[in-house]
């Protein structure tokens, strides 16, 4: 796992300019696992590429439409009642696309590291005493998802996007063929560059 990581990093470096690589934004979300079980994911962007495309419309209105490539190092957890909690930590890789009116697209994918902690977990010791453990996986986890928000600095002036994110994760390798979850996420982002 951390050579991917490393890896992500050292393209990330080689890619852009060390004096331009300085987080564009942060985010904090409601993460629901299954939708239903709470948790909370946090994260930084960076940007690793943007454009701009405009094209004039039939009334003579410009179009323009943002786009770019961006690097999200996230952490998070969830909390499922009587069966586990999950604590990960997964970049994120996604195409963005802004229209003119502030409304996102994002599409994108995760590949990171995740921990579950399974309560109520007992042994019976040879002495006949039981005996609390303190069990859980460890798992490889990838994300897939898209993004829908609204950009508040377009009408408001205010440096925030709000977002909601449905994702499919697959988690390896501790059952035949992996784990799938699905999650949704509602947050927010707050922008740190003013361009």
């Amino acid at each position: 796992m951390r050579y991917l990581i490393l890896l992500i990093l050292l393209i990330a470096s080689t890619t852009l300019d060390a004096q331009r690589f300085l987080p564009k934004s942060l985010s904090a979300s409601y993460f629901g696992e299954v939708i239903t079980h709470p948790g909370l994911k946090l994260g930084v962007t960076y940007e690793l590429k943007r454009w701009g495309k405009s094209k004039i419309k039939r009334n003579g209105i410009e179009k323009v439409i943002q786009q770019s490539f961006d690097l999200s190092p996230t952490v998070g957890f969830y909390y499922h009642k009587d069966y586990q909690t999950g604590l990960f930590a997964m970049p994120e890789l996604s195409y963005t696309r802004k229209k003119a009116n502030g409304n996102v697209v994002a599409y994108g994918v995760g590949a990171g590291y995740m921990r579950t902690f399974i309560p109520h977990v007992y042994d019976l010791t040879s002495t006949g005493e039981i005996k609390k453990l303190h069990e859980g996986n460890n798992y490889l986890l990838t994300n897939y998802f898209i993004s829908f928000g609204k950009d508040l600095s377009v009408k408001h002036h205010i440096p925030i996007t709000m977002y909601i994110k449905p994702q499919f994760m697959h988690a390896l390798p501790n059952y035949a063929g992996g784990v799938t979850y699905f999650a949704l996420e509602i947050g927010v982002i707050y922008r740190l560059e003013t361009n």
